[in-house]
């Protein structure tokens, strides 16, 4: 008799083994799942006997294919060194049906009305008909159902109808029952982590009174249910009504787990719509608590260990968070490790069809790209999940360098699909720390890799800000940012912090103010402080205090508002009011950190759409701890936003480092993170650029002429389909345009007043100061006038462009007047102060 692991000769269907007898002879050449001829060997030559049977990956631990007079046989228990007979391979059969035990106890009795049996330590005898059978998989064990009961809602105070009767871990105790065999069970009733249950102390505690007995009813499963609702059908058959939506499915690959909520969508973390501590979020917990039920394979097997696929999903069809339940199998309502499950009354495993599970609709489907954000430039943010490029010691990315190559296929497949311009780039190997020669030596890797897909010279990289600290005091990973020369110019060298009072346990935020066209902006790249626990436990303000927001508040607090002076520097020194903040915050939208942008002016462009997107989700929750905010002035140049659900809403199958088989070099759970991207409206490449003093007036005639903070000594004239677009500088004189194409003035001083008359595109007249009146009259396209201080009045008269005239946050000094405009102005609820009246459609203004 040999003895091999699971698996152990097996290598793909057909396969076989042949048996020699010790002179060498063949004796049987046996196979399974078809024949074939055998190459080499003592068989050599030789076609197989299909044997007509196989196990699944459900047959029990211990039971293997029996040979019985010849022919061969479904799993039975295995006995091996003894004869298989025509009762099977047990060397100890069990007895026919029929039941002696004299039951004492029905089952509910043994459960009671609370959340524990009031008979622990108590043997009792009880019958009921087997509902679901998990002796193979590690719960050793089956669940029993008092026969007519069910059908019944969950209900508290009302005691279960089932039980879970605990067989043991040896298989050769294991009962030989069915799903439907009427059976009395003596055993002793007790609690295990929660699930209330039999323990039997041998094989013979469990009697079959009859075969193919009608299963009960199951009670009909409606959630939102509170644990006292949930206690009265525990270990009963159940059937979940109601939509049901997928809110985690990190453990599926391990645990076969799905975790599930009772809505249309996943569950929400609370700190990502309400404050934290207040009873808002807590009702959101709350409600959370009770929509939540995990989806469970009727297992406690570690998957990923044991070798195994996981159930429900595959490599061509993932469950992601998001998706939706099609239909239940016949489930059983359980509890173990804290959660409460709804198993199969069988286990299920990779191979079990669709029709013997649950089944989901892909409500939440991948996306080959993000969805359209609009404009003519698009600036994204990724966490790269500790893309390291070295091995070991203080490294945190992959073990060696195949896996490497996989995470890099996947990261360069996302960044090049995100189809964004300017990328800032979290969770990278910060090489100083590795190889001070190289300091960059992991972004230029990736950049590497990122050109030998999109073509060379597609992408470069910022190099190292000199304001760092020095290499020591910087984290082992690091912010970075890549950007496409063809779309965009870098301005100036890159700024960051050295202040290792706030930044000594975070990343240091990395700023790089660029030009696109007539438009200059800064994206700062950030990761601050994580959430994760310290040893021991931190203290002060940093310390957890149970309303969502985990340790190192204190420090995430701190380093924002450090963030918010810093960029003020930024912003002075580049002449742009014009910032996106992207990155990781490791602080969900609501949160404190969050808090202190917002003061500072800072819009959160995902939260602020009807229908924002999570781009992080952790045990079950759905929020945003990735974000992309935008000062006042840079949200006018916003087009759209989107967070490319590509890999918080995956399971780790899909991971560079998750199942093997499930691997490929697509965009899909390149990271935990999902990236972000938003649409930027920048206008059109400058014919003409003028910095510096201009003396006497300037006529632009054609094209796009732009002013870079310069000086212009007269009256500025635009004709009929030419464009200007000012950032900064001073104009000594008025600006007039008629039929322009384009007229834009940013942050601009102009000492006489401002006339635009039957433009044809955008009019935008923003942050700065004008010397005279402003009017703005009969034109076809969007009009703005926003955060400007008016020495006069501002007129709009019978412009026409279908959308309304923006005209919010002015200070202005005489009337403010609009009339016959198409669509009235409006002010985005950020009012005007006017020193005149408002009068006509501006009157509310």
């Amino acid at each position: 008799m040999q003895t091999y692991p699971t698996d152990g000769i097996q290598n793909g269907s057909p396969d076989g083994v042949a048996l020699v007898n010790p002179a060498g002879a063949v004796t049987e050449f046996l196979s399974y799942e078809g024949t074939f001829a055998a190459v080499g060997g003592p068989a050599d030559g030789m076609t197989s006997v299909d044997i007509g049977k196989a196990e699944a990956s459900s047959t029990p631990v211990g039971y293997s294919l029996q040979k019985i007079d010849g022919g061969w046989h479904d799993p039975a228990v295995s006995s091996f060194g003894v004869r298989n007979t025509a009762g099977g391979g047990d060397p100890d059969p069990d007895p026919g049906t029929g039941c002696t035990a004299t039951v004492d106890h029905t089952i509910a009795q043994v459960q009671g009305t609370g959340a524990a049996t009031p008979l622990a330590g108590t043997k009792v005898t009880v019958e009921g008909v087997v509902t679901a059978d998990h002796r193979s998989g590690g719960y050793n064990g089956v669940y029993l159902q008092t026969a007519g009961s069910g059908g019944r809602p969950a209900a508290a105070g009302t005691a279960s109808d089932g039980i879970f009767v605990y067989v043991g871990s040896n298989a050769a105790n294991h009962p030989a029952v069915a799903v439907g065999d009427q059976v009395r069970v003596t055993g002793t009733a007790n609690e295990y982590n929660g699930l209330t249950q039999l323990s039997i102390a041998a094989r013979t505690d469990v009697q079959v009174c009859a075969h193919g007995a009608a299963l009960p009813v199951p009670v009909p499963l409606t959630l939102p249910l509170a644990d006292a609702d949930r206690e009265s059908a525990e270990s009963m058959l159940v059937a979940p009504v109601g939509q049901f939506t997928v809110s985690d499915v990190y453990n599926t690959n391990r645990y076969g787990e799905i975790a599930l909520a009772a809505d249309d969508r996943p569950a929400p973390t609370p700190t990502d719509v309400a404050r934290p501590g207040t009873p808002a979020a807590a009702q959101v917990a709350a409600a959370n608590k009770l929509a939540r039920i995990l989806l469970d394979d009727g297992k406690t097997t570690n998957l990923s260990t044991a070798g195994l696929l996981p159930p429900y999903l595959s490599k061509e069809n993932p469950v992601r968070v998001g998706d939706t339940v099609e239909s239940f199998g016949s489930t059983v309502l359980s509890y173990g490790f804290n959660e409460w499950r709804l198993q199969p009354t069988v286990p299920v495993g990779a191979d079990t069809p669709p029709t013997g599970r649950a089944t989901f609709k892909a409500t939440n489907p991948r996306t080959p790209a993000p969805v359209n954000v609009g404009g003519d430039l698009r600036i994204g943010t990724f966490n790269v999940l500790n893309y390291f490029v070295h091995f070991g010691g203080e490294a945190r990315g992959a073990a060696d360098a195949a896996g490497l190559a996989r995470q890099e296929a996947k990261i360069v497949a996302a960044i090049n699909a995100l189809g964004a311009d300017v990328v800032a780039l979290e969770e990278i190997e910060n090489s100083v720390r590795f190889d001070p020669a190289d300091p960059q030596q992991a972004l230029k890797r990736l950049v590497g890799a990122l050109n030998q897909a999109a073509g060379a010279g597609t992408w470069d990289y910022i190099r190292s800000s000199p304001d760092l600290p020095p290499a020591a005091q910087q984290d082992v990973i690091t912010v970075a940012m890549i950007y496409k020369p063809a779309r965009v110019t870098p301005r100036g060298a890159a700024r960051s912090v050295n202040d290792e009072s706030v930044w000594f346990n975070a990343r240091e935020p990395l700023a790089q103010t660029f030009t696109a066209g007539p438009t200059t902006f800064t994206v700062v790249g950030n990761h601050l402080k994580s959430k994760s626990p310290a040893t021991p436990p931190s203290t002060g303000d940093n310390a957890d205090v149970g309303d969502g927001q985990g340790e190192f508040n204190g420090d995430r607090i701190r380093q924002a508002r450090a963030l918010t002076a810093f960029v003020d520097r930024v912003k002075a020194d580049s002449g742009s009011d014009n910032v996106l903040l992207m990155g990781d915050f490791n602080a969900y939208t609501q949160e404190d950190p969050m808090q202190v942008l917002y003061g500072k002016g800072y819009v959160d462009l995902n939260s602020a759409r009807p229908d924002p997107e999570a781009s992080y989700v952790f045990n079950g929750e759905s929020g945003s701890l990735d974000h992309v905010l935008a000062s006042p002035s840079m949200r006018r140049l916003i087009t759209g936003v989107d967070d490319w659900q590509i890999n918080a809403v995956e399971s780790f199958a899909y991971q560079y480092n998750g199942l093997a088989a499930f691997y490929e070099p697509s965009p899909y759970r390149a990271s935990d993170h999902n990236p972000m991207v938003v649409g930027v409206r920048t206008g059109p490449a400058c014919t003409t650029t003028v910095t510096g003093d201009r003396r006497g007036p300037l006529v632009v005639a054609a094209g796009l002429t732009c002013l870079d903070h310069a000086t212009i000594g007269g009256p500025v004239t635009v004709l009929p389909g030419a464009s200007l677009a000012a950032t900064g500088g001073t104009i000594a004189g008025p600006v007039s345009a008629v039929g322009s194409a384009l007229l834009r003035l940013t942050g601009t001083v102009v000492t006489g007043p401002v006339t635009v008359v039957g433009a044809t595109g955008e009019v935008t007249v923003q942050s700065g100061r004008v010397g005279g009146p402003v009017s703005v009259t009969l034109s076809s396209a969007a009009v703005r006038v926003d955060s400007v201080t008016v020495a006069g009045p501002v007129t709009l008269v019978g412009n026409s462009a279908g959308q309304a005239a923006v005209v919010a946050g002015n200070t202005v000094g005489g009337p403010l007047s609009c009339a016959t405009n198409t669509v009235a102005p409006v002010n985005e609820n950020r009012a005007n102060t006017v020193r005149g009246p408002a009068l006509g459609q501006c009157a509310r203004l």
